[in-house]
Order: C-alpha cells, then sequence, then structure tokens
C-alpha cells in the first residue's frame, strides 16, 4: 500500500512538472523578432533590442536577442564615422578602430574592436525616419558575422 502511495505521488509531481515547463525571467518575452536577425557563424539570433546612437563623429548601433537593456550579455556593435555614411566600406582596405568598429560578446566569446576583420563590406545610412543598416563580414578567426535591417530607431 505505501509503495502504490509513492508511486502515485511521483506520478503527480512529474505530472505538475511537465504542466508547468520552463519560464523566463525576461520581463518582455517577444514571440516574434523585432528588429531582423543577426547571423553569427551558424547561429541565428532574432534581434529584440536595439539602440543607434549619434554622436559628434561616428554612428553606432548597438544590437541584442535579449530585452532587459541593463543586462545585455549577447550583443553586437557596429559603428561607422560619419564621413562614411552611405559608403559601403570594405574592411581589407580599412583600419580597424579609425574607420570602422565592430564588436561581438556573448556569455561564451568576446570579438573586441582592435582586433581587424579578414574580410567584408559594412554600411550605414540614415533616412528621415532612422538607420540602415549592411554588415557582411568575416571575424579574425574565420567566424561569419551578418545584420541587416532598415529604419532602426534614432536615439
Amino acid at each position: 500500500m505505501l509503495k502504490r502511495g509513492f508511486i502515485a505521488l511521483i506520478a503527480i509531481v512529474a505530472a505538475l512538472f511537465c504542466a508547468v515547463g520552463c519560464t523566463t525571467n525576461d520581463e518582455n518575452p517577444s514571440p516574434a523578432q523585432k528588429y531582423g536577425t543577426l547571423h553569427f557563424g551558424e547561429e541565428s539570433l532574432p534581434i529584440n533590442f536595439v539602440r543607434v546612437t549619434d554622436s559628434d563623429d561616428w554612428i553606432t548601433v548597438l544590437v541584442s536577442p535579449l530585452t532587459n537593456p541593463h543586462k545585455l550579455t549577447t550583443n553586437a556593435i557596429f559603428g561607422l564615422p560619419k564621413e562614411s555614411l552611405g559608403k559601403e566600406i570594405d574592411v581589407m582596405y580599412k583600419f580597424c578602430r579609425d574607420d570602422y568598429m565592430v564588436v561581438y560578446e556573448d556569455p561564451v566569446c568576446y570579438y573586441a574592436p582592435f582586433r581587424p576583420l579578414q574580410s567584408g563590406t559594412i554600411k550605414l545610412s540614415t533616412t528621415t525616419t532612422g538607420v540602415n543598416i549592411e554588415v557582411d563580414v568575416v571575424l579574425y578567426d574565420g567566424t561569419p558575422l551578418r545584420y541587416s535591417a532598415k529604419n532602426l530607431p534614432l536615439q
């Protein structure tokens, strides 16, 4: 009798775990991507957070699949000086940190802005409604990184 009650208790607990499932701590879960997809290696990351910054000399775009702006442990940052806006920049003929900026970070990888890229192009352009971006580069270790979006909100 005790053995049958113990088995019933285990079955009830297992059913509760299956019914509850997994939850996340993300405050704003987004079933659909908002700002396109970042392709890092063989991974495709839907972008849910974007911050476009217009400084005196540079336009930078930070993108992340996460939604909490205080915990962006996975992100990419792309930037160009304003005199390069609207031009397709071939990274083979430009200097990193002077002529372009590409950073990728997640909990396992960090690609610093001072490491030159192997190949690829970057293009940023501004419109009256936002910023367009096209990035198709190969990072220093051979990992491809691609991102493209139109009319990202300028902040």
